[in-house]
C-alpha cells in the first residue's frame, strides 16, 4: 500500500477507541492489512506514555534506555499478538477505554519485567499462556492521581539510596495490594541478594527501612490541615 492510499485508512482509525483498534487487531487472520493498521495507530497513541512508564519503573533493572525500549517493543509485540483477550468490561467512551487499555498495556509489561528479572534481565521469548492474558487487564476506575502527591512520592523515591531504590522497584513489580504478608519469590531475593552483595533476609530491612523513609517525606510535605476554633 502507497502512501498516499495509507493515509486515507490512517485518517479514519484516528476516530476509532481503543477497544476498537483492538478488535481490529484480533482479527488478524481475517484482515491483516486492516490489523497492521490498527496496530501502528494504537502504537502512536500509547508509545510515549509506555514507554515513559517503562523507563521509570523498569529501566533501572533492565539496563536503563536500551532495556526500557526493548520492553516496550516487546509489549506492544504481545498486545498485537493478544489483542482479542482485551476485554473493555463494558465501558463507554474514549477516555475511559484509553485508561483501561493503558493499563492493561501496564500489566503486560509488568508480567515481561518480573519474567525478564528471573531470566537476569533477558525479555521472554515466548508468548504468555492466553489463560493469563484474560486477567492482564487492570481496574478502569481508580482515583485520579493528584500531580502534587505524585511529585512528592517521586522526590522521595529519588532521595533514597541506589540500592534503596532498587529493593523497592524489584519488590513493587511482586505486590499485589489485596494480599498480605508478601514476599519476593525466593529464586528473585537469592538474585537481588547476589546483585546487591548482601542476603535475602537483609532485603527485607532495606525495604523496610526505605518504606519508612518514603513515609517521613510524605508526611513531612503535607500541607497543614485547617482547625476549627473551639
Amino acid at each position: 500500500m502507497d502512501a498516499e492510499a495509507a493515509r486515507p485508512a490512517r485518517l479514519e482509525l484516528a476516530g476509532e477507541t481503543d477497544a476498537d483498534l483492538l478488535g481490529y487487531m484480533g482479527m488478524a487472520r481475517e484482515d491483516p492489512a486492516g490489523a497492521r493498521a490498527a496496530w501502528e495507530e494504537f502504537y502512536r497513541r500509547h508509545r510515549r506514555y509506555l514507554h515513559a512508564v517503562c523507563l521509570r519503573a523498569y529501566g533501572p533493572l533492565l539496563g536503563g534506555e536500551a532495556g526500557a525500549c526493548d520492553l516496550v517493543a516487546e509489549t506492544f509485540r504481545r498486545a498485537y499478538e493478544h489483542a482479542g483477550t482485551f476485554d473493555a468490561a463494558g465501558l463507554t467512551g474514549r477516555d475511559r477505554l484509553r485508561r483501561r487499555a493503558r493499563a492493561w498495556l501496564g500489566r503486560i509489561a509488568q508480567r515481561l519485567a518480573q519474567t525478564a528479572l528471573r531470566n537476569r534481565g533477558r525479555l521472554p521469548p515466548a508468548a504468555l499462556p492466553p489463560e493469563q492474558w484474560q486477567q492482564l487487564a487492570e481496574p478502569a476506575e481508580a482515583a485520579p492521581e493528584s500531580p502534587q502527591l505524585v511529585g512528592r512520592v517521586r522526590g522521595a523515591l529519588e532521595a533514597l539510596s541506589d540500592r534503596e531504590q532498587t529493593v523497592l522497584r524489584v519488590t513493587m513489580q511482586w505486590y499485589q495490594p489485596d494480599r498480605a504478608h508478601q514476599r519476593l519469590p525466593n529464586d528473585v531475593a537469592a538474585e537481588l541478594a547476589e546483585t546487591l552483595g548482601t542476603t535475602p533476609e537483609n532485603l527485607r530491612q532495606i525495604r523496610r527501612r526505605a518504606l519508612r523513609k518514603v513515609e517521613a517525606a510524605l508526611r513531612a510535605g503535607q500541607e497543614p490541615t485547617e482547625r476549627s476554633c473551639q
